[in-house]
Protein backbone atom coordinates (compact mmCIF):
# COMPACT_ATOMS: atom_id res chain seq x y z
CA UNK A 1 0.00 0.00 0.00
CA UNK A 2 2.82 2.49 1.07
CA UNK A 3 4.50 1.59 -2.42
CA UNK A 4 1.34 2.44 -4.36
CA UNK A 5 0.80 5.85 -2.41
CA UNK A 6 4.55 6.21 -2.97
CA UNK A 7 4.50 5.81 -7.08
CA UNK A 8 0.77 7.71 -7.23
CA UNK A 9 2.73 10.80 -5.58
CA UNK A 10 5.73 10.50 -7.79
CA UNK A 11 3.68 10.09 -11.01
CA UNK A 12 1.77 13.29 -9.93
CA UNK A 13 5.02 14.98 -9.45
CA UNK A 14 6.18 14.17 -13.09
CA UNK A 15 2.69 14.87 -14.38
CA UNK A 16 2.66 18.21 -13.01
CA UNK A 17 6.31 19.14 -13.83
CA UNK A 18 5.54 18.14 -17.47
CA UNK A 19 2.21 20.17 -17.56
CA UNK A 20 3.95 23.38 -16.50
CA UNK A 21 6.76 22.86 -18.90
CA UNK A 22 4.41 22.80 -21.77
CA UNK A 23 2.44 25.56 -20.36
CA UNK A 24 5.07 27.77 -20.05
CA UNK A 25 6.61 27.12 -23.51
CA UNK A 26 2.98 27.25 -25.46
CA UNK A 27 3.22 30.68 -23.42
CA UNK A 28 5.86 32.17 -25.62
CA UNK A 29 8.17 31.71 -21.93
CA UNK A 30 11.65 29.97 -22.05
CA UNK A 31 12.24 26.33 -21.00
CA UNK A 32 11.47 26.11 -17.13
CA UNK A 33 14.94 24.17 -16.76
CA UNK A 34 14.54 23.71 -12.86
CA UNK A 35 11.36 21.88 -13.72
CA UNK A 36 13.11 19.44 -16.07
CA UNK A 37 16.07 18.44 -13.59
CA UNK A 38 13.60 17.87 -10.79
CA UNK A 39 12.05 15.63 -13.11
CA UNK A 40 15.25 13.82 -14.84
CA UNK A 41 16.62 13.62 -10.99
CA UNK A 42 13.63 12.34 -9.75
CA UNK A 43 12.60 9.65 -12.29
CA UNK A 44 16.11 8.31 -12.78
CA UNK A 45 16.04 7.81 -8.86
CA UNK A 46 13.26 5.64 -9.46
CA UNK A 47 14.83 3.23 -12.10
CA UNK A 48 16.77 0.43 -11.90
CA UNK A 49 18.04 1.02 -15.28
CA UNK A 50 19.50 4.67 -14.74
CA UNK A 51 20.18 5.18 -11.15
CA UNK A 52 23.86 5.76 -10.65
CA UNK A 53 24.32 5.42 -14.24
CA UNK A 54 23.33 8.09 -16.30
CA UNK A 55 24.21 11.76 -15.97
CA UNK A 56 20.67 13.42 -14.92
CA UNK A 57 21.95 16.51 -16.85
CA UNK A 58 21.94 14.74 -20.36
CA UNK A 59 18.74 12.74 -19.74
CA UNK A 60 17.21 15.96 -18.84
CA UNK A 61 18.02 17.46 -22.43
CA UNK A 62 16.74 14.27 -23.71
CA UNK A 63 13.41 14.80 -22.16
CA UNK A 64 13.23 18.36 -23.49
CA UNK A 65 13.51 16.84 -27.28
CA UNK A 66 11.21 14.34 -26.30
CA UNK A 67 8.59 16.58 -24.78
CA UNK A 68 9.23 19.06 -27.54
CA UNK A 69 8.49 16.25 -29.90
CA UNK A 70 5.66 14.37 -28.06
CA UNK A 71 3.78 17.63 -26.94
CA UNK A 72 4.20 20.57 -28.80
CA UNK A 73 4.85 19.65 -32.66
CA UNK A 74 2.70 16.46 -32.70
CA UNK A 75 0.31 18.12 -30.38
CA UNK A 76 -0.36 14.73 -28.26
CA UNK A 77 -2.88 15.30 -25.28
CA UNK A 78 -1.08 15.15 -21.93
CA UNK A 79 -2.53 11.77 -19.89
CA UNK A 80 -0.61 9.37 -17.64
CA UNK A 81 0.04 6.90 -20.43
CA UNK A 82 1.60 9.80 -22.77
CA UNK A 83 3.70 10.72 -19.96
CA UNK A 84 5.27 7.15 -18.96
CA UNK A 85 5.47 6.42 -22.89
CA UNK A 86 7.51 9.91 -23.07
CA UNK A 87 9.83 8.80 -20.35
CA UNK A 88 10.61 5.71 -20.97
CA UNK A 89 11.65 6.53 -24.31
CA UNK A 90 14.08 9.09 -22.99
CA UNK A 91 15.51 6.42 -20.76
CA UNK A 92 15.46 4.49 -24.11
CA UNK A 93 17.49 7.32 -25.77
CA UNK A 94 19.85 8.38 -22.69
CA UNK A 95 20.91 3.97 -22.48
CA UNK A 96 22.28 3.80 -25.93
CA UNK A 97 25.69 5.68 -24.24
CA UNK A 98 25.57 3.16 -21.43
CA UNK A 99 28.62 0.26 -21.68
CA UNK A 100 31.58 -0.86 -19.82
CA UNK A 101 34.80 1.57 -20.17
CA UNK A 102 38.27 1.68 -18.45
CA UNK A 103 39.88 4.72 -17.42
CA UNK A 104 43.62 5.94 -17.37
CA UNK A 105 44.19 8.03 -15.06
CA UNK A 106 47.75 9.51 -14.24
CA UNK A 107 49.04 9.17 -10.31
CA UNK A 108 51.40 9.63 -7.88
CA UNK A 109 52.15 7.08 -5.22
CA UNK A 110 55.96 6.74 -3.76
CA UNK A 111 59.08 6.22 -5.28
CA UNK A 112 61.57 3.90 -5.20
CA UNK A 113 62.10 0.14 -5.58
CA UNK A 114 59.58 -2.43 -5.11
CA UNK A 115 56.32 -3.98 -7.35
CA UNK A 116 55.69 -2.23 -10.87
CA UNK A 117 51.99 -2.41 -9.96
CA UNK A 118 49.48 -2.49 -6.87
CA UNK A 119 45.76 -3.29 -6.71
CA UNK A 120 43.16 -1.30 -4.35
CA UNK A 121 40.14 -3.18 -4.97
CA UNK A 122 38.78 -2.30 -8.47
CA UNK A 123 41.44 -0.02 -9.55
CA UNK A 124 45.52 -1.32 -10.09
CA UNK A 125 48.29 1.13 -9.79
CA UNK A 126 50.76 0.54 -12.65
CA UNK A 127 54.39 2.82 -12.85
CA UNK A 128 54.54 4.70 -15.91
CA UNK A 129 57.06 1.55 -17.60
CA UNK A 130 54.24 -1.25 -17.03
CA UNK A 131 51.25 1.14 -18.06
CA UNK A 132 52.66 1.63 -21.05
CA UNK A 133 53.45 -1.94 -21.71
CA UNK A 134 49.89 -2.51 -21.22
CA UNK A 135 48.88 0.24 -23.86
CA UNK A 136 51.53 -0.70 -26.25
CA UNK A 137 49.16 -2.12 -28.54
CA UNK A 138 47.02 0.71 -28.65
CA UNK A 139 49.57 3.27 -29.16
CA UNK A 140 51.20 1.49 -31.95
CA UNK A 141 47.52 1.29 -33.50
CA UNK A 142 47.45 4.96 -32.98
CA UNK A 143 50.09 7.36 -32.92
CA UNK A 144 48.45 10.45 -31.65
CA UNK A 145 47.17 8.32 -29.20
CA UNK A 146 50.87 7.36 -28.36
CA UNK A 147 51.94 11.11 -28.57
CA UNK A 148 48.70 11.90 -26.51
CA UNK A 149 50.03 9.28 -23.65
CA UNK A 150 53.61 10.71 -23.51
CA UNK A 151 52.38 14.39 -23.13
CA UNK A 152 49.72 13.48 -20.72
CA UNK A 153 51.84 10.80 -18.40
CA UNK A 154 55.18 11.66 -19.09
CA UNK A 155 55.17 13.61 -15.60
CA UNK A 156 53.47 11.27 -13.49
CA UNK A 157 55.35 7.95 -12.19
CA UNK A 158 52.19 5.83 -11.87
CA UNK A 159 48.75 5.66 -13.77
CA UNK A 160 45.92 4.33 -12.59
CA UNK A 161 43.73 1.91 -14.12
CA UNK A 162 40.13 1.34 -13.62
CA UNK A 163 36.98 -0.29 -15.43
CA UNK A 164 33.56 1.04 -14.63
CA UNK A 165 30.80 -0.95 -15.44
CA UNK A 166 27.63 -0.12 -17.42
CA UNK A 167 27.28 3.48 -17.17
CA UNK A 168 27.22 6.91 -19.25
CA UNK A 169 30.56 8.69 -20.10
CA UNK A 170 30.19 10.80 -17.62
CA UNK A 171 28.97 8.87 -15.09
CA UNK A 172 31.82 6.63 -15.69
CA UNK A 173 34.09 9.09 -15.93
CA UNK A 174 33.07 10.55 -12.41
CA UNK A 175 33.15 7.29 -10.78
CA UNK A 176 36.67 6.65 -12.76
CA UNK A 177 37.85 9.35 -10.26
CA UNK A 178 35.84 8.41 -7.08
CA UNK A 179 37.38 4.80 -7.39
CA UNK A 180 40.68 6.69 -8.08
CA UNK A 181 40.44 9.05 -4.59
CA UNK A 182 38.95 6.15 -2.48
CA UNK A 183 41.92 3.54 -3.35
CA UNK A 184 44.39 6.90 -2.60
CA UNK A 185 42.87 6.89 0.63
CA UNK A 186 43.37 3.53 1.23
CA UNK A 187 46.60 3.91 1.01
CA UNK A 188 46.80 6.76 3.08
CA UNK A 189 44.77 4.90 6.07
CA UNK A 190 47.44 1.70 5.22
CA UNK A 191 50.68 3.80 5.46
CA UNK A 192 51.57 6.81 7.86
CA UNK A 193 49.20 9.62 7.68
CA UNK A 194 52.28 12.02 6.66
CA UNK A 195 53.73 9.02 4.26
CA UNK A 196 50.28 9.53 2.38
CA UNK A 197 50.46 13.27 2.16
CA UNK A 198 52.43 12.95 -1.53
CA UNK A 199 49.83 10.84 -2.69
CA UNK A 200 47.73 12.59 -5.77
CA UNK A 201 46.00 12.08 -9.02
CA UNK A 202 45.93 14.33 -11.94
CA UNK A 203 42.79 16.91 -11.59
CA UNK A 204 42.41 16.85 -8.02
CA UNK A 205 42.53 20.26 -6.27
CA UNK A 206 46.00 20.51 -5.88
CA UNK A 207 49.07 18.58 -4.50
CA UNK A 208 49.51 19.71 -0.86
CA UNK A 209 53.45 19.43 -1.65
CA UNK A 210 54.00 22.08 -4.81
CA UNK A 211 54.65 25.21 -3.47
CA UNK A 212 53.42 27.84 -5.77
CA UNK A 213 55.50 30.64 -7.31
CA UNK A 214 55.72 34.20 -6.47
CA UNK A 215 57.79 37.53 -5.51
CA UNK A 216 59.54 39.39 -2.55
CA UNK A 217 60.29 42.67 -2.25
CA UNK A 218 63.47 43.95 -0.12
CA UNK A 219 63.75 46.89 1.49
CA UNK A 220 65.56 48.77 -1.33
CA UNK A 221 62.07 47.94 -3.20
CA UNK A 222 63.66 45.12 -5.11
CA UNK A 223 61.58 42.18 -6.48
CA UNK A 224 63.06 38.63 -5.95
CA UNK A 225 61.61 35.27 -7.62
CA UNK A 226 60.08 32.74 -5.42
CA UNK A 227 61.18 29.77 -7.49
CA UNK A 228 58.04 27.16 -7.83
CA UNK A 229 59.22 23.98 -5.98
CA UNK A 230 57.54 20.34 -5.31
CA UNK A 231 58.82 18.16 -2.17
CA UNK A 232 60.61 15.58 -3.48
CA UNK A 233 58.58 12.48 -3.49
CA UNK A 234 59.13 10.55 -0.20
CA UNK A 235 61.25 7.31 -0.24
CA UNK A 236 58.22 4.21 -0.67
CA UNK A 237 60.08 1.50 -1.02
CA UNK A 238 59.36 -0.05 2.23
CA UNK A 239 55.56 0.66 1.86
CA UNK A 240 55.25 -0.49 -1.27
CA UNK A 241 56.79 -4.51 -0.30
CA UNK A 242 54.70 -3.88 2.94
CA UNK A 243 51.74 -3.61 0.56
CA UNK A 244 52.65 -6.64 -1.64
CA UNK A 245 53.12 -8.27 1.74
CA UNK A 246 50.81 -11.50 3.06
CA UNK A 247 49.60 -8.91 6.15
CA UNK A 248 49.36 -5.72 3.81
CA UNK A 249 47.24 -7.49 0.75
CA UNK A 250 45.06 -9.08 3.18
CA UNK A 251 44.15 -5.54 4.42
CA UNK A 252 44.43 -4.19 1.15
CA UNK A 253 42.21 -6.71 -0.41
CA UNK A 254 39.20 -5.74 2.46
CA UNK A 255 39.81 -2.16 2.18
CA UNK A 256 39.37 -2.37 -1.98
CA UNK A 257 36.14 -4.18 -1.60
CA UNK A 258 34.64 -0.59 0.06
CA UNK A 259 35.68 0.73 -3.35
CA UNK A 260 33.87 -2.07 -5.62
CA UNK A 261 30.30 -0.31 -5.62
CA UNK A 262 31.70 2.72 -7.31
CA UNK A 263 32.88 0.88 -9.98
CA UNK A 264 29.79 -1.32 -10.30
CA UNK A 265 26.21 0.27 -9.91
CA UNK A 266 24.96 -2.98 -9.44
CA UNK A 267 26.15 -3.30 -5.97
CA UNK A 268 24.37 -1.74 -3.07
CA UNK A 269 26.57 -1.98 -0.23
CA UNK A 270 25.64 0.45 3.01
CA UNK A 271 28.84 -1.02 5.24
CA UNK A 272 31.38 -0.57 1.70
CA UNK A 273 30.00 3.10 1.23
CA UNK A 274 30.14 4.16 4.58
CA UNK A 275 33.86 2.97 5.31
CA UNK A 276 34.57 4.86 1.97
CA UNK A 277 32.94 8.03 3.31
CA UNK A 278 34.99 7.98 6.48
CA UNK A 279 38.00 6.98 4.31
CA UNK A 280 36.82 10.14 2.36
CA UNK A 281 37.81 12.35 5.55
CA UNK A 282 40.57 10.23 6.71
CA UNK A 283 42.13 11.32 2.87
CA UNK A 284 41.37 14.94 3.57
CA UNK A 285 42.17 15.43 7.13
CA UNK A 286 45.92 14.13 5.43
CA UNK A 287 46.23 17.06 2.89
CA UNK A 288 45.03 19.03 5.41
CA UNK A 289 47.60 22.45 6.06
CA UNK A 290 46.09 23.86 9.33
CA UNK A 291 46.27 21.41 12.76
CA UNK A 292 42.82 22.95 13.79
CA UNK A 293 41.87 21.45 10.09
CA UNK A 294 43.53 18.39 10.61
CA UNK A 295 41.55 17.67 14.20
CA UNK A 296 38.19 17.99 12.84
CA UNK A 297 38.68 15.92 9.96
CA UNK A 298 39.93 13.11 11.27
CA UNK A 299 37.26 13.48 14.08
CA UNK A 300 34.61 13.75 11.53
CA UNK A 301 36.56 10.13 9.74
CA UNK A 302 35.81 8.57 13.52
CA UNK A 303 32.34 9.88 13.45
CA UNK A 304 31.35 8.56 10.49
CA UNK A 305 32.49 5.15 10.95
CA UNK A 306 30.94 4.84 14.48
CA UNK A 307 27.69 7.06 14.67
CA UNK A 308 24.89 5.55 13.00
CA UNK A 309 21.18 7.57 13.40
CA UNK A 310 20.82 10.09 16.51
CA UNK A 311 21.94 10.78 19.32
CA UNK A 312 21.84 12.35 22.83
CA UNK A 313 24.82 12.34 23.67
CA UNK A 314 26.85 12.15 20.32
CA UNK A 315 30.28 12.58 22.10
CA UNK A 316 29.76 9.41 24.24
CA UNK A 317 29.26 6.93 21.93
CA UNK A 318 31.78 8.34 19.52
CA UNK A 319 34.46 8.06 22.05
CA UNK A 320 33.18 4.65 23.80
CA UNK A 321 33.34 3.35 20.22
CA UNK A 322 36.66 4.45 19.01
CA UNK A 323 38.15 3.16 21.75
CA UNK A 324 37.02 0.04 21.37
CA UNK A 325 38.22 -0.15 17.69
CA UNK A 326 41.41 1.45 18.15
CA UNK A 327 42.60 -1.22 20.85
CA UNK A 328 41.24 -3.38 18.03
CA UNK A 329 43.63 -2.57 15.90
CA UNK A 330 46.26 -1.16 17.20
CA UNK A 331 46.55 -2.78 20.77
CA UNK A 332 46.67 -0.57 23.72
CA UNK A 333 44.27 0.13 26.88
CA UNK A 334 40.92 0.54 26.41
CA UNK A 335 40.98 2.91 29.33
CA UNK A 336 43.53 5.10 28.55
CA UNK A 337 42.10 4.90 24.94
CA UNK A 338 39.14 6.26 25.66
CA UNK A 339 40.30 8.94 28.13
CA UNK A 340 42.56 10.27 24.58
CA UNK A 341 39.42 10.14 22.78
CA UNK A 342 37.34 11.96 24.98
CA UNK A 343 40.58 14.62 24.94
CA UNK A 344 40.07 14.66 21.01
CA UNK A 345 36.53 15.33 21.33
CA UNK A 346 36.72 18.15 23.33
CA UNK A 347 39.69 19.73 21.35
CA UNK A 348 37.58 19.17 17.87
CA UNK A 349 34.39 20.54 19.93
CA UNK A 350 36.08 23.45 21.28
CA UNK A 351 37.41 24.40 17.86
CA UNK A 352 33.87 23.82 15.92
CA UNK A 353 32.11 26.09 18.60
CA UNK A 354 34.63 28.92 18.51
CA UNK A 355 35.95 28.70 21.96
CA UNK A 356 39.49 27.77 21.11
CA UNK A 357 41.45 29.41 18.93
CA UNK A 358 42.38 27.46 15.89
CA UNK A 359 46.17 28.41 16.12
CA UNK A 360 46.11 27.30 20.07
CA UNK A 361 49.48 25.32 20.94
CA UNK A 362 47.25 22.58 22.09
CA UNK A 363 45.72 22.65 18.37
CA UNK A 364 49.15 22.00 17.16
CA UNK A 365 49.84 19.22 20.13
CA UNK A 366 46.59 17.18 19.67
CA UNK A 367 46.86 16.81 15.32
CA UNK A 368 49.65 14.20 15.21
CA UNK A 369 46.82 11.95 18.22
CA UNK A 370 43.77 12.87 16.40
CA UNK A 371 45.88 11.21 13.02
CA UNK A 372 47.00 8.46 15.10
CA UNK A 373 43.57 7.73 16.89
CA UNK A 374 41.35 8.13 13.40
CA UNK A 375 43.65 5.70 11.95
CA UNK A 376 43.72 2.88 14.40
CA UNK A 377 39.98 3.44 14.34
CA UNK A 378 39.46 3.19 10.85
CA UNK A 379 41.78 0.08 10.67
CA UNK A 380 39.28 -1.51 13.62
CA UNK A 381 36.07 -0.81 11.59
CA UNK A 382 36.97 -1.87 8.43
CA UNK A 383 37.24 -5.25 10.74
CA UNK A 384 34.11 -4.54 12.38
CA UNK A 385 32.42 -4.10 9.27
CA UNK A 386 33.54 -7.12 7.70
CA UNK A 387 32.52 -9.27 9.99
CA UNK A 388 29.37 -8.19 9.98
CA UNK A 389 29.01 -8.28 5.94
CA UNK A 390 31.06 -5.21 4.50
CA UNK A 391 30.18 -6.90 0.79
CA UNK A 392 26.65 -7.18 1.82
CA UNK A 393 23.17 -5.39 0.00
CA UNK A 394 21.36 -5.71 2.91
CA UNK A 395 22.81 -4.16 6.34
CA UNK A 396 20.22 -1.63 8.21
CA UNK A 397 21.12 0.86 10.60
CA UNK A 398 19.13 -1.00 13.29
CA UNK A 399 21.50 -3.97 12.85
CA UNK A 400 24.63 -1.51 12.93
CA UNK A 401 23.34 -0.09 16.05
CA UNK A 402 22.80 -3.30 17.71
CA UNK A 403 25.46 -4.62 16.67
CA UNK A 404 28.11 -1.41 17.96
CA UNK A 405 26.01 -2.05 21.34
CA UNK A 406 27.00 -5.09 21.25
CA UNK A 407 30.92 -4.33 20.77
CA UNK A 408 30.28 -1.53 23.13
CA UNK A 409 28.82 -4.20 25.88
CA UNK A 410 31.86 -6.42 25.60
CA UNK A 411 34.36 -3.97 24.78
CA UNK A 412 34.64 -1.01 27.21
CA UNK A 413 35.44 -1.98 30.90
CA UNK A 414 32.66 -1.32 33.75
CA UNK A 415 34.99 0.96 35.33
CA UNK A 416 36.30 2.70 32.17
CA UNK A 417 32.60 3.58 31.40
CA UNK A 418 32.20 4.92 34.59
CA UNK A 419 35.30 7.36 34.36
CA UNK A 420 34.00 8.65 30.82
CA UNK A 421 30.19 9.07 31.99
Amino acid sequence: MAERRRAASETDRHMADIGATIAAVRAGGDWPAARIDALAHRYLASSREGRGRIDPAAFATIIRSELAGRFLHQGRKLDETQASRMLAASLRRARVDIENRTHFIPCRLWDGGGPASLAVGPVIFRRAGALREVLADAMGADPEFGALFERDFAPWPWGAEVCVRGCDRVVSRRRALAAVDGALDMLRLFAEPDDGRILGRAGAPGLPTVRPAGLWSDEGGRLHPVRAAAEPVREGSTILQRAHGQEGGAWLGRAGRALAPIADPSLQWPLAARFREAASWFGEAVNESSAAGRVVQFVAAIERAVVVGDHAEVWRTVTRRAAVLAAGAGGGDVAALLCEAKSLYECRSLIVHGAMSPFAPEVGAMAPTAARLARDVLHGALDFYDRIGLARARCSTDRLEREFRRLEAHGVPDAALGDAG
